[in-house]
């Protein structure tokens, strides 16, 4: 169970409300263009929370995703590389890390 301020972040980012994938040329636009909004949200409410930990940007089709995230610890930074892909055939894709 969520905690309330975790309810309160969540509550800020835009849902997304087309249900569609790559194959679906007429609405995967419109899809695409709401993930972007969200994401864009949420990188705003972090940033603005001093707990910026991410990069992320896609190709021009939005099918492959690749970027950065990090972590602190005792004063080291540790980074991953990331890469995902969002499949065409609607099967559950896989995230990279390196």
């Amino acid at each position: 169970m969520a905690d309330e301020a975790t309810r309160k972040a969540v509550s800020q980012i835009p849902l997304l409300k087309t249900h569609a994938g790559p194959r679906d040329r007429a609405l995967w636009p419109q899809r695409l263009k709401e993930e972007y909004q969200a994401l864009i949200r949420f990188v705003e409410q972090n940033k603005a929370a001093d707990n910026d930990w991410f990069r992320l940007e896609s190709n021009a089709d939005g099918t492959r995703w690749t970027g950065t995230c990090w972590y602190i610890h005792e004063l080291l930074r540790y980074e991953f590389r990331l890469e995902f892909d969002i499949p065409v055939t609607g099967s559950s894709s896989e995230l990279t890390c390196s």
